[in-house]
């Protein structure tokens, strides 16, 4: 199978351009397969030279590496993955024409594109979730929860402040002021129960 055309001396003396700029090879770890890459030469018979970069140099054998081109020529070339390893390795083959006089390459993929996996996160797991735990009293403060309690309290308020400042009965104001306090701490009580 034919994978890349690579066309020298068509622009200029040893130019060098590819049909293809990036060669995928689809291929798994312990797998191997052939392909042929095809030369053709638009000026006077010539040596090139083929190489592979590092990084796929070890996963590539040119069957002719330094290929006489007169006009036309198919080159094989084998690549094989190891069978541990990552799933895909990318480097460059590289050629070269006028014995070193120019050089170019074209990306080279040897493997398959690991899948992308989409994950589904529930934008809940993010979020604090709290909970509200009431405590059970043992006292009934039905009462207190009454809604005429708080008017209750500021008419009590009220009364007192009156017969302390008339001086009627001082007793009776302490009494009141008790009643008035015990009032506001079942309130208080029951406002910290519910939250």
């Amino acid at each position: 199978m034919k994978l890349q055309t690579i066309h020298i001396n068509r622009r200029d003396i040893n130019s060098i351009e590819f049909d293809v700029q990036e060669l995928s090879v689809p291929l798994s770890p312990g797998d191997e397969t052939s392909f042929e890459i095809k030369v053709i030469n638009y000026g006077t018979p010539t040596h090139i030279h083929l190489s592979a970069t590092e990084e796929i140099r070890d996963k590539i054998t040119f069957l002719s590496h330094n290929p006489y081109v007169r006009y036309e020529e198919t080159i094989p070339v084998v690549a094989r993955l190891p069978r541990e390893g990552k799933g895909l390795y990318t480097g460059e083959i590289v050629v070269t024409t006028g014995y070193g006089a120019k050089k170019s390459g074209f990306v080279t993929k040897l493997g398959l594109e690991e899948e992308k996996r989409v994950v589904v996160v529930d934008e809940g797991l993010g979020e604090r979730r709290y909970i509200k735990v009431r405590k059970q009293m043992p006292i009934d403060l039905t009462l207190v929860e009454h809604p005429l309690v708080i008017p209750t309290i500021f008419i009590l308020i009220a009364v007192l402040l009156i017969l302390v400042y008339v001086g009627v009965v001082q007793v009776g104001s302490a009494v009141m002021a008790s009643i008035l306090i015990v009032f506001v701490i079942l309130y208080g009580i029951t406002k910290l129960v519910k939250v």
